[in-house]
């Protein structure tokens, strides 16, 4: 009998190493893939990517490591020891008003690095379209977003609002729910890297799987094998019913609520998780929104860290909108004091 050639080895070696892999990976008791544990998604990676990279879908590692240093450096500067008598740091508009700024680089955490797939840099989690960006919405969708709110306005020093007859400050339920601490999409669903807050939680049964946002302390509760509820059952995050393709998670999403969003009735998310190995699990999703004219999809890897999962108490102290709501209610005064009730 002859020894088998070192080519044949080779190939007989890759088509053993798929089944290797799966058989290295953590089960539940039931045989299933067990996600269960902290992920760590702080990357450097934008959703969308820069239009002067065209439809190239990766980093140069020059590019990516000058990426990395850019916001070492920015962090570097922030954290520099500055004169406790400046004053109140803020900004000046073009009409020279004061706008006081937000959390300094210390309260942030985007990561390190952009991520790799295949071992490259990629250059958006977005992979389709081509061009890694959103496609357009639909005249009807653009209309709906403009509409929207903004998560903050111009401080002009004066109440404008009062001027036009708008209320943007009107009470809590004027501000978006990013303002009012109830939720955040883009952390939620679909999942990418955010500016802070990035750790998710997953905790698996054979019949659930709860994936824990930690920005807004969102819980994402997905059934497995189950039906969507009417669609008149709706909710931010939307109604998660959740199947097995092998050794795939496959989520599927309807009955988002999206008046604050990018997701409207009918629109559905479809969201792939599978290991790459034992510590780190690919992320795949895409959305189908009739506010969009194309569907668009992305992904990234989800790190495995010992890092835990705090409550992110921003309900509890949320200052900020308070304080908002006061500020507006002294412009108001002054505009008063000045010009009368109108």
């Amino acid at each position: 009998m002859k020894t088998p050639t070192l080519s044949l080895c080779a190939a007989i070696s890759l088509l053993l190493v798929p089944y290797l892999v799966a058989e290295d990976i953590p089960r539940t008791p039931s045989g299933r893939p067990d996600f269960s544990g902290n992920y760590d998604v702080s990357f450097l990676t934008p959703l969308e990517r820069d239009t002067r990279f065209g439809d190239r879908q990766y980093f140069t590692v020059e590019e990516a490591q000058a990426i990395a240093d850019g916001l070492a450096a920015a962090n570097a500067r922030d954290q520099e020891v500055r004169d406790p008598n400046r004053g109140v740091i803020a900004g000046r508009s073009e009409e020279g008003y004061l706008g006081v700024g937000a959390y300094n680089l210390f309260w942030l955490d985007r990561g390190t690095a952009a991520f790799k797939v295949d071992g490259k840099y990629r250059t958006s989690v977005l992979t389709d379209p081509p061009s890694g960006r959103l496609p357009p919405r639909t005249e009807a969708g653009q209309a709906r977003f403009d509409a929207l709110p903004p998560f903050g306005y111009e401080n002009t020093g004066t109440a404008w609002w009062l001027e036009n007859g708008d209320d943007p400050y009107d009470g809590p339920e004027s501000l978006t729910p990013v303002n009012r601490c109830v939720f955040h999409q883009s952390a939620t669903i679909p999942i990418g890297p955010r500016a802070y807050n990035n750790v998710k939680t997953i905790v698996q049964t054979d019949t659930h799987v709860a994936i824990v946002i930690e920005w807004m302390h969102w819980a994402r509760i997905i059934r497995l094998d189950g039906e969507h509820p009417p669609a008149d059952y709706r909710s931010y995050a939307g109604d998660s019913v959740g199947h097995w393709d092998g050794d795939t998670l496959v989520i599927e999403t309807t009955n988002l609520l999206g008046d604050w969003g990018f997701h409207r009735e009918g629109a559905d998310v479809v969201e792939r998780l599978s290991f790459l190995d034992a510590d780190n699990l690919f992320y795949e999703y895409t959305v189908n929104d009739p506010e969009f004219t194309a569907p668009y999809s992305g992904s990234l890897p989800w790190p495995r860290t010992d890092a835990r999962l705090y409550e992110f108490a921003c309900h509890e102290g949320n200052y900020s909108m308070g304080n908002t709501l006061r500020g507006a209610r002294y412009l108001e005064q002054q505009h008063v004091e000045k010009h009368g009730r109108q």
